[in-house]
C-alpha cells in the first residue's frame, strides 16, 4: 500500500469511526436523560441537538489524532505528550462549546420553520468548518512548517474543504433518506465523517517526504582541530549541496549537529556522496573520503557503499560496491576510517513525515 492511500484510509477510518462512537454516545446520554428527566422536558429536547454537541468534538478530536500520528508515525511516546499536554484540552472544549452553539442554532432555526433540508445543511456545514480549522490550527501549533504563509494556506484550504464536505454530506444522507429509512441517521453521520478524513487527508499531506536524521556520533564525538601556518578550524560535519538543506530550514544551523534532519530532493540527477572529502554533498569528518551514495531510482533510495567496512544498515553490513534499498525507519550507520569503534548514525524516513519528533 502506498503512503498517500495508507494516509487517505488512516484519515477516512478515523472520521467513521469517531462519527459512529459519538453518534452512540449521544442516544445514549438521550436515554440517560430519558430516565432521569421529566416527561415533559425531555420531550422538549430536540434529540438532534444533542447529537450535535457530541459529534462536533469527536470528529474534530479523531481529526487531529489522525494528523498527529501520521506526522510522526515511530514515535508514540511524543505524540501522546503533545496530545495530552498541548492539544487535546482546547480541542474538546472548543468542539464542546461549538456543538453547543450549533445546537441552539438547530433548534432556532427548526422553531422558526425553516426547511429541514437547509438547517442540515447549515448545521453539517459548520460542523466542517469547525473540523477544518480544529485540524489545520491545531498543526500550526506543533509543526515545524506552522509558520508564515503555509499557516493561512493550511487553514484557509482546510476551512473551505470542511464547509463544502459538510454540505455535500448532508445533500447527499438527505438524498437517500427513503432508501435508508431508519438507517438514514447513523449512516449520514458515518458519511459525514468519511467524507471530512477524506478532504482533510489532503491538506494534511506533508511536504517534506525523505530525509535523514542524525543521531548518535553528531554530538558526542568530539571534534578535531587541523593546525594550518595561523588558523585552528575546526572539523564539522555539515551539508555542501544547495539541493540539501535542514528541517527546519533555519540560518541558525550551520552544521549537521544530531537531532536535526536532512531534507533529501526527490531527483537526484548525479547521486548524493557521503564523505570526509572537501568536495562530498554531506561532509562527516573521520569517515572514508567518499563513505556511500544516495540516489533515487523508481520512487526508491538506494545507497551504495563506497567504502569497505565502513557502512551499515540497521544490522547488516553493506560491502563495497553493492547498493541496498533504504526503508522508512531504518539506521545508517557510517563508521571513521580508522577506528571502528566509533561512528555517526542517520535515521531515514520516507513516509507521513513532519520531522520535527
Amino acid at each position: 500500500m502506498n503512503n498517500t492511500l495508507a494516509r487517505i484510509n488512516f484519515y477516512v477510518l478515523s472520521g467513521i469511526i469517531s462519527a459512529l462512537i459519538s453518534w452512540s454516545l449521544g442516544y445514549f446520554i438521550l436515554d440517560l436523560m430519558k430516565l432521569s428527566l421529566p416527561q415533559n422536558l425531555y420531550f422538549n429536547l430536540p434529540p438532534y441537538s444533542i447529537l450535535l454537541v457530541i459529534v462536533t468534538p469527536s470528529i474534530a478530536t479523531a481529526m487531529v489524532v489522525a494528523e498527529i500520528f501520521l506526522s510522526n508515525p515511530t514515535h508514540h511516546k511524543a505524540n501522546w505528550r503533545i496530545l495530552s499536554r498541548a492539544i487535546l484540552r482546547p480541542v474538546i472544549t472548543a468542539g464542546l462549546i461549538c456543538g453547543l452553539v450549533l445546537s441552539l442554532l438547530n433548534w432556532l432555526l427548526l422553531e422558526s420553520n425553516w426547511y429541514g433540508l437547509i438547517v442540515k445543511m447549515i448545521s453539517w456545514g459548520l460542523i466542517g468548518l469547525f473540523v477544518g480549522l480544529a485540524d489545520s490550527v491545531s498543526w500550526s501549533f506543533y509543526s515545524i512548517e506552522g509558520t508564515g504563509s503555509k499557516v493561512k494556506q493550511r487553514i484557509a484550504q482546510s476551512a473551505l474543504l470542511g464547509v463544502t464536505t459538510g454540505l455535500l454530506s448532508a445533500l447527499f444522507g438527505e438524498a437517500t433518506h427513503r432508501a435508508l429509512g431508519k438507517y438514514q441517521e447513523p449512516v449520514g453521520f458515518l458519511l459525514l465523517g468519511a467524507c471530512l478524513g477524506l478532504a482533510l487527508s489532503f491538506t494534511a499531506r506533508p511536504s517534506y517526504q525523505v530525509a535523514l536524521r542524525a543521531g548518535q556520533g553528531f554530538e558526542a564525538v568530539k571534534p578535531k582541530k587541523i593546525v594550518g601556518s595561523k588558523v585552528a578550524q575546526k572539523l564539522r560535519p555539515r551539508l555542501q549541496n544547495e539541493s540539501l538543506k535542514f528541517i527546519p530550514d533555519d540560518d541558525d544551523f550551520k552544521h549537521i549537529e544530531e537531532g536535526l534532519s536532512i531534507q533529501l530532493p526527490l531527483k537526484t540527477p548525479k547521486p548524493i556522496i557521503i564523505g570526509s572529502s572537501q568536495d562530498a554533498d554531506i561532509y562527516i569528518p573521520h569517515i572514508p573520503s567518499k563513505c556511500a551514495s544516495l540516489q533515487f531510482k523508481d520512487g526508491n533510495l538506494v545507497l551504495r557503499a563506497l567504502a569497505n567496512e565502513a557502512v551499515r544498515v540497521q544490522q547488516r553490513q553493506v560491502p563495497e560496491r553493492k547498493t541496498i534499498i533504504l526503508r522508512h525507519n531504518q539506521i545508517l550507520t557510517l563508521y571513521h576510517e580508522d577506528d571502528t569503534e566509533k561512528f555517526y548514525r542517520f535515521v531515514f524516513y520516507n513516509r507521513f513525515l513532519d520531522p520535527q519528533a
